[in-house]
């Protein structure tokens, strides 16, 4: 609910000054720090169905901010790779993320900002993790079991 209405407040802001709403700026993103990643890649990466992630990566390549290169050891396969414009449209956007992200935390103390984004990291790593993913399966089998 946090990231949701966040995103709603910043996302006019984006679209005018950048010219891209934040999942494309996302997805900008990803591109800029894994150059030559597939579409599949950034479908898993950012959380997308593909044919939204398909949707996001054709803003790219239309506004020239990225561009497919064929795979230098499968001709089938290409990577996505950050333009020259791209890397200039992420940059605006990273500068207003951060100026987002002051707003966002301006009523916490510094040290209670730090808290907050090491507690999002833990449990970040925690539901990426192969436990947690044998825990709710556990979990839910044990509880379909009860509700048998």
């Amino acid at each position: 609910m946090l990231a949701n209405a966040t995103i709603r407040s910043f996302e006019d802001g984006f679209v005018e000054i950048v010219g891209l709403d934040i999942r494309t700026i996302r997805v900008l993103r990803l591109i800029g720090d894994n150059p030559g990643i597939t579409f599949a890649e950034i479908a898993v990466l950012g959380a997308l169905e593909r044919s939204l992630a398909s949707r996001l990566i054709q803003t790219l390549v239309r506004q020239d901010l990225v561009e497919r290169r064929n795979d230098p050891n499968d001709a089938r396969r290409f990577g996505l790779h950050i333009t020259p414009i791209g890397q200039e449209t992420r940059r605006r956007a990273d500068m207003l993320s951060d100026l987002g992200l002051e707003i966002l935390f301006q009523k916490l103390d510094p040290a209670e900002a730090a808290a907050f984004v090491r507690t999002l990291g833990k449990l970040a790593d925690w539901i990426d993790s192969d436990e947690f993913e044998r825990k709710i399966r556990q979990t839910y089998a044990d509880a379909s079991e009860r509700l048998k």
